[in-house]
């Protein structure tokens, strides 16, 4: 029985601990939830509301409606050339590498993919584009204040440090930009700092729809295909047939580009995106009259699913495809100075009678596209249109989308990049080596980059008692990180490395170069290339130079401009890779095309370089195109490169 009692009496002490504990417990948890509510509610109510002295209340709408209006400018300007406010120089001086429009002749849209090169410009590109727009921008719209001066004086303090976000729904600008305001009868000084504006476009998504289309087209060929279709289902085109005659037939490669021009011109609208806003009872042509696009052929081989959730994505969104007569180059295998002609057949002896006209023509095809992607307006975004261009490329009858090189989109350094290169995680090392003597080197000023975050690593010091150049050093987290080192007498060196992961290391390798300020380019016309002459006035020539086993690049253009001279890796014996491009206003007439073997000792004595190209002269359009797609071939017949 006592035992009995105790028993019961240590269960309900027992119990009564546990409710206790319980109870606490609740209310720990209910202090925390009104705490955190309480944290939440303040940070919205600060983020919605912000105290703003009544009497610079119209400075800050001021600078806040210059805001909008530089950043909207920059938006549409980015729209409408394909992601880009500035054309980097390399693109700008390369006639291959941008699409002219009409009827604004200076107008240029970068390519997103030209003569396998995959050049899409990447979204804190785009960022930084914008970013530096508005900061240039915002002072001209400012005006010095002008409208308040007659009541304050306002003083910049520092220049504008701008912020970028591409959001789902909108784009969020936020500046910090600091202004004294002081009141002209001196009753007043004030701070004004902090500026923001939400622009209701969804450049995000359009952005990705268009990246995404490009993406496709590298892998389907969609475009290639449909063109080839084109041209073999057209009765005036030859590609494959045979016919009972005795005459024989000719085409003139003229008339089939003309067609193929048009073909494209008439029938690449009409490609639609799989889950995005169109029409599928538009009315269409069609040899019998008209029908509903749902009903014709373009349904059934002109809707091209590039995502699977699209129509979740992208149902407000509406893509369009054009080409409007642009340059075209074509060119048709067997064919003789732009003419195709059948080949005669003869039937046996019982069929002396009977004639065969027999012909097979392959074709090289390529062209530039435009595609538009625009966002629809609805209650809250405004409508927005983006454009963005690439080249289609056939090769006998075959797509032709073989990726050689990736353009590589720095960004400017981020103002918020100090909090980034604070949190240092994983510990890597970087040597420094000269790639001429494969010589350690020290004193070599290292940054690392990932993303729009720049962080000053260091210089490269002896390791290891000297049995090494480098750093090892713990960077912040990145998976996708590039380390650049630059010093004087030494091209500027990069490399991808990985700071996921601890102790990993990397050599980046340094070029010393020899600069030359005195470089020429001279031609040699085809009818007579033994001859070098001097360019004609409105003839220029941009220089690229590759390392053939090194990641060495340089680029000039001739007539010189300005003091840029041309840069050459110093104290090795090197084979470079040169693409030379001669372009009279906005057609490539020339070039050379071929590696150049160069010698230490020849660069060490030498203080100019002269380039030689070689020219076609008079020719038809067809003529043209052969003779650049075989430029490498011409360019046996003229010197390489001279060290002089």
């Amino acid at each position: 029985m006592h035992i009995k009692k105790r028993g019961r009496l240590s269960k309900l002490f027992l119990n009564s601990k546990s409710q206790a504990a319980i109870f606490l417990v609740m209310s720990l948890i209910i202090l925390l939830i009104g705490l955190l509510y309480f944290f939440y509610q303040r940070q919205s109510v600060e983020k919605q509301v912000e105290i703003v002295n009544p009497e610079i209340a119209p400075i800050k709408l001021y600078v806040e409606n210059c805001i909008k209006s530089v950043a909207e400018d920059g938006l549409e300007r980015i729209g409408l050339s394909g992601g880009y406010i500035n054309i980097p120089e390399k693109i700008n001086n390369d006639p291959r590498a941008y699409l002219t429009t009409l009827p604004a002749a200076d107008f240029k849209i970068p390519y997103w993919w030209h003569d396998g090169i995959e050049a899409v410009p990447t979204e804190e590109f785009i960022k930084q584009q914008l970013a530096t727009h508005i900061k240039t921008e915002l002072k001209n719209c400012v005006n010095n204040f002008e409208p308040f001066a007659g009541s304050f004086e306002i003083n910049e303090l520092t220049e504008a440090v701008v912020n970028v976000q591409f959001n789902e729904n909108d784009v969020s600008l936020s500046l910090k930009y600091p202004l004294e305001i002081i009141g002209r009868n001196g009753n007043l000084k004030l701070l004004l700092e902090k500026f923001s504006y939400n622009v209701p476009i969804r450049f995000k998504k359009v952005y990705e729809l268009a990246k995404s289309i490009m993406e496709r087209e590298n892998k389907d060929y969609f475009l290639e295909r449909r063109t080839i279709d084109l041209y073999s289902m057209d009765a005036e085109m030859p590609t494959t047939d045979v016919e009972a005659e005795c005459k024989t037939k000719v085409w003139l490669l003229s008339n089939i580009k003309d067609k193929l021009k048009t073909l494209l011109r008439v029938n690449l609208p009409y490609i639609r995106i799989k889950g995005t806003n169109y029409n599928p009872n538009l009315y269409v042509p069609n040899p019998s009259g008209e029908n509903t696009y749902a009903e014709s052929y373009f349904q059934k081989h002109y809707v091209w699913e590039i995502d699977k959730d699209a129509d979740k994505k992208y149902k407000n969104m509406k893509v369009a495809f054009t080409y409007d007569n642009w340059p075209m180059d074509i060119y048709a295998r067997p064919s003789e100075n732009g003419i195709l002609r059948s080949n005669a057949q003869k039937g046996s002896e019982m069929l002396s009678f009977l004639c065969l006209q027999i012909w097979h023509f392959t074709y090289d095809v390529s062209y530039p596209v435009m595609a538009a992607v625009f966002d629809q307006e609805t209650e809250t975004n405004n409508a927005y249109k983006f454009n963005f261009a690439f080249k289609v490329a056939v090769d006998h009858n075959q797509p032709n989308r073989v990726n050689t090189g990736k353009t590589l989109f720095e960004t400017a350094p981020d103002s918020s990049s100090g909090e980034y290169c604070n949190t240092p995680q994983n510990e890597v090392t970087i040597f420094t080596v000269n790639n001429a003597t494969g010589e350690d080197i020290r004193d070599v000023n290292l940054t690392f980059v990932c993303g729009r975050f720049y962080c000053d690593v260091g210089q490269s010091n002896w390791l290891s008692f000297g049995a090494a150049a480098g750093i090892t050093k713990r960077f912040p987290y990145c998976v996708y990180g590039i380390i650049k080192g630059s010093k004087q007498g030494f091209a500027e060196s990069k490399s991808f490395i990985q700071t996921d992961v601890d102790g990993r290391s990397y050599v980046l390798m340094l070029n010393p170069i020899k600069e030359f300020q005195n470089y020429r380019v001279v031609k040699h016309l085809l009818s007579n290339p033994s001859i070098a002459e001097e360019f004609g006035p409105n003839e220029r020539a941009s220089i690229l130079i590759r390392g053939k086993n090194s990641s060495f690049e340089s680029f000039a253009v001739y007539p010189k401009e300005a003091n840029f001279p041309l840069t050459l890796p110093d104290g090795k014996d090197a084979v470079y890779e040169v693409n030379i491009y001669v372009i009279d206003g906005e057609n490539i007439i020339g070039g050379y095309i071929g590696e150049w073997k160069a010698n230490k000792n020849d660069l060490a004595n030498a203080n100019e370089v002269v380039f030689h190209v070689i020219e076609q002269g008079t020719a038809t359009d067809d003529e043209k195109f052969l003779f650049v797609s075989e430029l490498s071939t011409h360019s046996k017949n003229i010197p390489t490169p001279e060290l002089k």
